[in-house]
């Protein structure tokens, strides 16, 4: 797929209670030319204040957290962001996969559902399709 000729960074927050899994991930961003990492999370409100302070264009995300908050998991905070920030992308990315899982965030509005355990490899497919997307709607901005 080739590169959108409009230049910026597709800026991306992670959030994994995993920090291998995190290290992962980080590892397949700083291949990626385009990417602008922000940080990373481990559970709810730590993810939420640096959402709030970065506003990222797309926040990877597990559903299972650490427990900081009673019943507070990923799709709560999937739920969370639609409701504050409906422009961010969301990737879902993690080892549950049942179809109860999957139908659950792409109806609270996930942009993405991957398996942590045979998908990594589609991170940078999914990152480009957004980058693509997004540079679209900024090219079409700053023309008007």
């Amino acid at each position: 797929m080739s590169q959108p000729d409009f230049p910026f960074r597709l800026k991306i927050v992670t959030v994994d209670d995993s920090p291998i899994v995190t290290k992962r991930i980080l590892s397949i961003l700083t291949e990626m030319r385009y990417i602008e990492f922000l940080g990373s999370a481990r559970n709810f409100l730590a993810a939420l204040d640096l959402i709030t302070q970065q506003v990222p264009d797309v926040v990877i995300l597990d559903i299972h957290l650490d427990e900081n908050m009673p019943h507070a998991n990923g799709i709560d905070l999937l739920i969370t962001l639609r409701q504050r920030y409906p422009g961010i992308k969301i990737i879902m990315f993690t080892n549950l996969t049942l179809p109860q899982y999957r139908d659950r965030c792409l109806e609270f509005g996930a942009d993405y559902f991957l398996d942590k355990s045979n998908d990594f490899y589609k991170i940078p497919e999914a990152l480009e399709e957004i980058r693509t997307a997004v540079a679209h709607i900024k090219r079409k901005t700053s023309a008007n």
